[in-house]
């Protein structure tokens, strides 16, 4: 029997997750990057200005679907030196487009680990979807990101940190809150301010997105695929099917150079293209003791796209 881990059912959406406006501190209005966006294949674009609940319904229609959002902002602020303050941002997705100018959760204080996994209950309480943001541009550590708990998603990879000239690869916090116990879903996201135009090799938006396998461009149906996990990040990659059977874990994919499997212990597993060639799909054998398995692809030109990872225990055994 197959297990479809990204429906067999349905059309991908584009998305980005990660946006600023001149609502706080983006270069671009709304309008324009939902015009901006439109014209690069994206369907979905979650509007996540700094700490306002702002609802943009009116942008959305038959193509569109603009998401309600904030960034929450917990910040060590006994720290002067702005180079060397640790945060955390967290993304905030409404589960209902009727959020608009809904008073923002009050953040805790930095230190307080207690008071930050409150914080992200209250948010989950109040219908949000709590996603861990840039934990390497946010100079945070094992120390400040372990004893996270509730959390919807995790960057692996965010755009405008590697054009900061940051680390952009969270893939290593990721791991480490899942093997933690932790069950969560993986983004990419550009996280765009726009301050260079378009065309200009510094503007930081176009870069990292997720591919969302809903029924529907309907709020309804899209935070139901959010929730679920049918979706995958990307920096570029596509894929097009990812299933289980018979405890194989099946992909395919638009060409890469290479697959590499990932689990909860050091098994792992790897495909690669012969010289001059390119993979399309790649099928690897899951142990019942993996705890969790996860794929990322990475084509020709170094990007990545990666899945969110298959926790063992919810497979039907041979």
């Amino acid at each position: 029997m197959k297990t479809h881990l990204l429906p067999e059912q349905g059309r991908f959406y584009k998305a980005n997750m990660h946006c600023h406006s001149t609502c706080s501190d983006g270069k671009w209005t709304v309008e324009r990057l939902k015009e901006e966006y439109m014209k690069r294949g994206y369907s979905v674009v979650a509007f996540s200005d700094h700490d306002r609940c702002i609802s943009h319904n009116e942008l959305s229609g038959a193509d569109f679907l603009a998401l309600t959002a904030y960034e929450a902002d917990v910040s060590d602020w006994a720290v002067k030196d702005s180079r060397f303050r640790r945060c955390y941002h967290f993304n905030c997705f409404a589960k209902s487009p009727e959020a608009d100018g809904r008073e923002v959760t009050p953040v805790p204080e930095y230190r307080d680990m207690a008071a930050v996994n409150d914080f992200v209950a209250r948010l989950n309480e109040a219908g949000f979807l709590v996603c861990y943001n840039h934990p390497n541009w946010s100079q945070q550590t094992l120390d400040d990101y372990g004893g996270l708990k509730g959390l919807f998603g995790c960057e692996v990879y965010n755009h405008s940190a590697m054009l900061d000239g940051i680390d952009a690869d969270q893939e290593q916090p990721y791991d480490a809150l899942l093997r933690r116990g932790n069950r969560l879903f993986c983004l990419a996201a550009d996280d765009n301010h726009d301050h260079f135009p378009p065309e200009h090799p510094l503007n930081d938006s176009f870069g990292g997105f997720i591919m969302i396998k809903a029924p529907a461009l309907s709020y309804g149906a899209i935070m139901t695929a959010l929730e679920r996990g049918e979706f995958y990040a990307s920096m570029g990659p596509e894929i097009y099917s990812l299933y289980v059977e018979d405890m194989r874990l099946h992909v395919e994919c638009s060409g890469v150079r290479s697959i590499h499997m990932t689990t909860a212990g050091r098994r792992a597993a790897v495909a690669r293209a012969e010289t001059g060639k390119t993979l399309t799909s790649a099928a690897f054998e899951i142990d019942p003791t993996d705890g969790y398995v996860r794929l990322q692809l990475t084509d020709r030109e170094g990007l990545r796209a990666n899945t969110n990872a298959c926790f063992v225990d919810t497979l039907p055994q041979r």
